[in-house]
């Protein structure tokens, strides 16, 4: 059987990006000790930031792009049997070995690639990602899937009028609101418990918020906002941690 902990690691990293349908490409980074993916959603919605539990060695000390986002998961999706294989492929560089793309090869022979983007291309696509706010969150909670059943049922009700949510903590709760006072509105519990106070209201989309809430299986996914209007989505996959955060918007 085929080692399968590149393949995985691929399918997890698109699963958490290009499954969401909002990022274009990735820059991939990595050092001997973790591997970082980052990127931005095209209307600069979402800051990407993640790092996987166990460094690739095929990335180590290189920095490579990912765009096409839909070719590479169309090929993991192809040469998924057991014995389908999946490797990075490196060209010697500048007198160095640098990985240059993914070739995936099936049992039957049947034979796909992969490009990467070089580190060039990619930085001045990209540039330098990261967060560099306060971690500080007045709310944190873990949202359960009652929660996101209800927010689902508010956005396909409201969605094309009401785009946007706004929470508010009420007697210790955290409840968010859709729409407007005067009009169609909706006010959705999501934790019992918010841990904090919110002292000011901004608003963010509530599409974008439940399409990565619904990447988790509950437990493993954290929701966190804080007075400076930033909210902050967490999960961890087991094979890596993902990190989504969301200026407010308004």
């Amino acid at each position: 059987m085929a080692d399968n902990f590149i393949k995985d690691t691929l399918k997890d990293i698109l699963r958490h990006t290009h499954n969401l349908g909002i990022f274009e490409m990735l820059k991939i980074s990595g050092t001997i000790d973790q591997t970082d993916i980052v990127s931005v959603d095209t209307d600069k919605v979402v800051i990407f930031i993640a790092n996987t539990k166990t460094p690739v060695p095929e990335f180590v000390d290189a920095t490579i792009g990912w765009n096409r986002l839909p070719v590479l998961d169309g090929y993991l999706k192809m040469f998924s049997e057991a014995n389908d294989t999946v490797e990075v492929v490196t060209e010697e560089r500048n007198g160095e070995d640098a990985p240059t793309e993914i070739a995936l090869k099936g049992e039957d022979g049947n034979t796909a690639n992969f490009r990467f983007m070089p580190a060039s291309i990619i930085d001045a696509q990209l540039g330098n990602i990261e967060y560099v706010g306060a971690e500080e969150y007045e709310v944190s909670i873990v949202p359960t899937q009652k929660n996101l059943k209800d927010l689902t049922a508010i956005n396909s009700i409201l969605g094309q009028y009401e785009s946007m949510f706004t929470p508010k903590v009420e007697d210790g709760a955290l409840y968010f609101h859709v729409g407007d006072q005067g009009g169609d509105r909706s006010k959705i519990k999501v934790s019992d418990v918010a841990g904090g106070e919110l002292t000011r209201e901004f608003n963010w989309p509530l599409d974008v918020v439940l399409k990565i809430l619904r990447l988790g299986d509950g437990s493993n996914v954290a929701l966190q906002i804080m007075n400076q209007g930033v909210l902050k989505i967490t999960v961890d996959s087991g094979i890596s941690e993902y990190k989504y955060y969301l200026p407010a918007q308004g």
